[in-house]
Formats: C-alpha cells, structure tokens, sequence
C-alpha cells in the first residue's frame, strides 16, 4: 500500500501477502520452483510489448500478476520454462534491457517457532538439531532431522474442539498435582471428588481423576514414577515457560493406576482398567487411545478379549514391544504380540535414528520405532520408589544452559526465575541482603552442602547453586529430608561464568531422563491423539494407518520393525507433504490430498498456501489478507487497517523506496482484533512517500 502526505494526490499500491516463516533442516531458505522466474518489466513497457518480449525468449506467462501490474504500472508475472533451468531463466532475462527484475520463486515453508517451555531444547525427540544430552544414557550427541517432526506438525494442527482427545494410562499411576501436567488431566464431571459417593452411578466411587485397580480405590496417584513420566510425554502442557511439552499437548491424561508398587501389573487390574475406559467410551468420554508401556510372558485370553471390545468401541491401544533386546516375533511378549487390528507395537530408537540397544524388535510383529533414548518428562512431586533414570537439574542465564547436577534431598521446582548473588563459601556473613527472595550462588569447600543451604535459607534465598571449587561438577546431598529450598551443583567454570549478579532460571527434580521402549510408546499414544483431534471423524482402521503409512522409512530400522518405519507427526496430518493441512483440504476442496499449493482457485491474488497460512477462505475471493484502509488523523499520523482471522498474529512494515525494500517494521506479533486490525504509524513528514506491507507471523 503506497500513501502520500497529506495535500498530495494519492494512489493505492495493493501489495500480495508476504509470509513470514523460519525454513526447517529440510527446506533452506533460498529453495524455489525450479524453472520457475519472476519477472517484472520496466515502464514503459506495455501488456503486448511485454508478451512479445517473452515470446523472444519462447516464454509465456505462466500466471500474469494483472491487478499488481496495472496498479504498480509494471507489468509482473511468473514464466516457466521446461527447457532451463531458474538460474539460467534469471541470467538470459536480466540481460533484457526491457526488463527490470527477474527473479526465482521462492518456496516458504509453514512451520511454527519452538514452545516457550524452558525444557524444549532437551526434548529432542520433539526437535532433533544434533543437540547433545546427558541423560539417563549418558551424553550423546543426535543427528539434525532425526525426529517426530513435532515443530512442522502442530503448524499444521487443526485448532482443537471442545471434545479433546483422551488416552487413558495404564500404569503405576499418574501424579495428577504435577505442575507441567495439571491442566490436561481428564476429571469425571459426573463424579464429585471425596465425597464417598458413587454421584454418577458407574459402579466406581470417587473415581475423579480415574482409578487405582491395584487396590480398588479411588485415588490413581503413582505408585512410583513411571506412569507420570509416560503421561509426560503424552500430554504435559504446553507452551507454560515451564518445563516440557507433550506430543499431543491438547489431549487429556485418564490416569488408571494398575500398580501398587510402581513395578507390577497384574492382568486382573489390567482388564478392569481397559473394561473402565472402555465404559467411559460408551458414556461419551472421547478415549482414542490407551497406553500399555509395560509386558511379560503369557498369553491372556481375558485381557486379549477386553482389547478387542474396546477397538470395537473406537479405542487403539499403544504397546511397548519390550526391552529385551528379542526378536518378538519368535520370543513372544504379551501385551505385544497379540497381534491385533487396533494396536500399534512400539519399539524405541535413539538420537541418531537406530534401534536402541535394549529394544526389543520384530518385523512381522513390531509396527515402528519411536525415540525411546534419553527421553525427558515428568517426576512425581513425590515418587512413590526412587527413579531410575537421571533426575534432571538446569541452570539458565540468558541464552546459555548450564547442565547442573541434583543436590539429593533438594527441593524442587518447575523454573524458578530470580537474580543470582555471589555468596561466597556460604557463611553466614557472605550472603548479601540483597539475595533475599533470590538465588543464591556457593563455592564448595569448608561447610557441609546442608549448612551451606540452611544459612542460604536464613538470609531468605529461594534456590541455592553450590558450583565446585575443582574442575568438574560433582554430585552432593543434603544429608535428609528437610524443607529445602531448590539446591542443585555446577561445574567451576559454569559457576564462574555467573557471577555477574543476572536472573538466572533454576529447574529441578520434577523431570527425569528415561530410555526404554515405555518412552517410545507414550510417543505414538500422542501422536493417535493427534490424528484424533485432526480427524475425528476417522475409524480406528483409519487412524492406525494413518500413524502407519506415514511413519519415515529409516535405514537403521531395515528388517527390525515392520517396513523399517519411525513415528512421523508431521505427516499424519499433511500425508501429501503439500504444505496443506489434509482436513483443510476436504473442509475447502472436499478432498484430504492433492490440492496444489500455488494454485488460486478465487483469483484474489493468493494462492491456496497463502490462503491456509492467513486463515481466510481460498474460494471466496472476498476473504484474503490485504490492506483496505489507510487514512491520516489530524496529526498527520498513519492509520492502516486489514482483514483478520482470529488466533492469528501479525506483522507491518513500511517502505520509502521498494528499490531498498520494506526495511522498516512498524510492529510485529500483532493480535488479531477479529474481523478487522487497525494499527497506527508516525506522521509523514513533508514529500514523503511510503509503501506498507502485511503478513502472517507464525
């Protein structure tokens, strides 16, 4: 949009939508259509004389930008070639002298910036930069790409419904209060908690939060670790500034507790649980899935037979393979080989997209592999037996993470935020007033951990870090239980370097590194919610191949796992890779693939991928993202104003020249005001001209 000052006769330069969008590991940011060019030429250069010029170079328009040319008075549009490539297309035209610019069509790719959680980077079976973790199978360093493709898939995602997924944990148990994972625990309505009444008459009393069947009580807390970790990486919250985020963080956690001491699971509490979600299906609780990390020898016809009634009532169970590193299909392991049409079997592959060492695998028995290696999720506030994995401690000032060490007995938190005060050895006299409701940071040496703790209590600190006065980081403990504040350790050279009395961000001991084959399933539990919440109208025959078919083709899988497949989240819901969401498709074009992304079936000047990404209707020509409304007020300030669609986030700039670009941005991260956006820039100054554009932030 071009806007004069005022007194000034003033024209209107409609400007197509630019996106803005981060390109992924596989898609660089300078990819185009190949044979594909962009050509503008000079003025005065007329419709014919333009068509005759690229009739010299045996071209065509491909697609004439008319509104654009006749507003700008130059005539723009895009020519292709079968014959040439796009660098030798923009070599021969650029040497035109009719014409002005020739350029190549670049692709943009939809995808979404990371969640806030303070955790995601170590979440890398959700976003797999190469990233090296130590966890619960020491440090390893991944490969960029090896994983779910978590980011590209909830770019894609369909906003959720009232009716959001639920898969239902059979477990240890679930620690309901955690934090990260409180807001997307599934509550029986009907049911009022601890009033020693069966209020909706299921035959289950006080079952709120769902069931323990270990012991037939209400309360299905965990009885250890392993079924909040499980849930963790199903469904924590998302996008918090806290800690880590599920595959499907729109789903809901029925917690049904199979295990009275966080290890065994008889068949008889099994089947009850599946026999009550099973039930609360047919009530109308929307149960997709249901998660089975656990297995042992024995078939049981019973448990067998209550799988079945409930993939007849629209439920698919997600099923650890095993980690005994066997080949199920002749060491049989059940749940796993029970080989049935609405169970997906789940072996655990690392950060380098190899089978992990301990994993069980199977090719006529084992659907795919999902990252079952130094997976982070949730510790119980209180685990009922101590974890097995690495219980996860983190120090972060600014953009650097300082991998920290756990001070046994410690308090815990999910991300404590304060300012960090040099406290010295940790004498009474050392701790400044200014650490009082802050971080302490303690050399070691001289006094206990514990009494260098307590006197950081006394001088009012909320977290202490004690660093090592050696190289290094070292493991400690406060001797007791007591309660402690957040106290983890660092290395020397990491306490050092924070020294410098910034806020720094503490988190420990309610998240734990785990591997095995229960931290792959809850993987692929997920995503069924996903596809669940994307297409909910899908059967379970549909939904398991859904999962399926989609899954990547992985090399180090080859003659392990049925077709040699590792989870893929992103392809679940765009199964075409066109860019376009698969229930966008049939919700506008009546069909889930084979729409092409740069067509533009309404004419309005955007195509179906800008359509998608701005959220209007791609065959309305009405409904587009485009500038309609500029004014000045009295203060010779700029009023412009645009189409929104709500959920969306914006960004304007402006130019003085288009020769330099729109080189000044005048806000970005706008909030949709659904219908309409209006947002005001500085005054012209005298003679000035300006040119605004708008886009889609993602």
């Amino acid at each position: 949009m071009k806007i004069f000052p005022q007194g000034v006769s003033a024209a209107f330069v409609i400007l197509s939508l630019t996106v803005v969008a981060w390109a992924g590991p596989n898609h660089p940011a300078t990819e185009y259509v190949e044979g594909d060019v962009i050509v503008t030429f000079k003025p005065p250069v007329n419709l014919a004389s333009a068509e005759q010029r690229l009739a010299g170079h045996s071209l065509g328009w491909r697609k004439l930008f008319a509104e654009f040319s006749r507003q700008r008075g130059k005539e723009t549009g895009l020519v292709h070639a079968n014959d040439r490539t796009t660098a030798q297309l923009v070599a021969e035209l650029s040497r035109d002298p009719a014409v002005e610019t020739a350029e190549p069509n670049y692709l943009r790719w939809v995808t979404a910036a990371p969640p806030n959680d303070t955790c995601f980077t170590n979440l890398w079976a959700l976003q797999n930069t190469g990233q090296t973790i130590n966890g619960s199978s020491g440090t390893i360093a991944g490969t960029a790409g090896d994983d779910i493709r978590f980011i590209g898939a909830w770019a894609l995602a369909q906003p959720p419904g009232t009716n959001r997924p639920v898969v239902a944990v059979i477990d240890s148990g679930v620690d309901y209060r955690h934090p990260d994972l409180a807001g997307n625990v599934w509550t029986n309505t009907g049911e009022i908690p601890n009033n020693s009444a069966d209020d909706d008459h299921d035959g289950y009393t006080d079952d709120y939060y769902g069931y323990d069947f270990a012991d037939n009580l209400p309360d299905p807390i965990d009885s250890g670790f392993h079924g909040t970790h499980v849930a963790g990486t199903i469904a924590a919250v998302g996008n918090n500034a806290m800690g880590v985020i599920g595959v499907d963080y729109q789903a809901r956690i029925m917690s049904l507790r199979a295990s009275n001491d966080g290890n065994s699971l008889p068949d008889s509490a099994i089947i009850s649980a599946i026999q009550y979600a099973t039930m609360m299906k047919g009530r109308g609780v929307n149960v997709v899935a249901i998660n089975e990390s656990f297995g042992g020898g024995g078939s049981n016809s019973t448990e067998r037979a209550a799988m079945v009634s409930a993939g007849n009532a629209g439920i698919i169970f997600c099923v650890a393979a095993g980690n005994s590193t066997s080949d199920n299909d002749t060491t049989l392991t059940y749940p796993a080989d029970y080989r049935l049409g609405n169970m997906i079997v789940v072996a655990a592959t690392d950060q380098n997209d190899a089978l992990a060492s301990f994993s069980n695998f199977g090719t006529n028995t084992v659907d795919l592999g999902a990252p079952g290696v130094n997976i982070l999720s949730l510790l119980p506030i209180a685990p009922g037996v101590p974890p097995e994995g690495v219980v996860f401690s983190q120090v972060q000032q600014g953009p650097t993470i300082y991998s920290a060490d756990d001070m046994a007995f410690s308090g815990v938190t999910t991300g404590l935020t304060a300012t960090v005060y040099n406290c010295g050895l940790g004498n009474p006299a050392d701790f400044p007033a200014a650490v009082s409701n802050n971080i302490a940071l303690i050399q070691r040496g001289t006094l206990t951990f514990s009494n260098k703790v307590l006197n950081a209590m006394a001088a009012g600190a909320r977290a202490a870090i004690i660093y090592n006065n050696a190289a290094g980081n070292f493991n400690g403990t406060l001797g007791e239980t007591n309660n402690w504040i957040p106290a983890v350790s660092l290395s020397q050279a990491d306490g050092l370097a924070l020294q410098t009395n910034a806020p720094a961000t503490v988190v420990h001991g309610l998240y734990e590194y785990l591997d095995g084959t229960s931290m792959a399933t809850p993987h692929v539990a997920g995503a069924v919610a996903f596809a669940a919440m994307n297409f909910p109208s899908e059967t379970v025959t549909q939904r398991v191949q859904r999962v399926l078919t989609n899954a990547d083709v992985i090399p180090g899988l080859q003659g392990l796992v049925h077709n040699s497949r590792r989870l893929n989240l992103q392809r679940i819901v765009d199964t075409d890779a066109n860019g376009l969401p698969d229930w966008w498709e049939l919700q506008y074009f009546g069909r889930q693939t084979g729409t092409d992304p740069n067509a533009d079936p309404d004419h309005d000047g955007m195509n179906n991928l800008a359509e998608w990404i701005a959220g209007t209707n791609p065959t309305n020509a009405a409904s587009v993202l485009r500038l309609t409304l500029v004014s000045a007020t009295n203060a010779n300030n700029v009023v412009v104003s645009w189409p929104s669609v709500a959920g969306k986030n914006y960004w304007l700039a402006r130019s003085t020249n288009l020769a330099a670009g729109f080189n000044t941005v005048v806000s970005t991260n706008i909030a949709a005001t659904a219908p309409t956006n209006t947002q005001t820039d500085t005054a012209i100054l005298p003679g000035n001209t300006r040119f605004y554009r708008v886009g889609v932030q993602q």
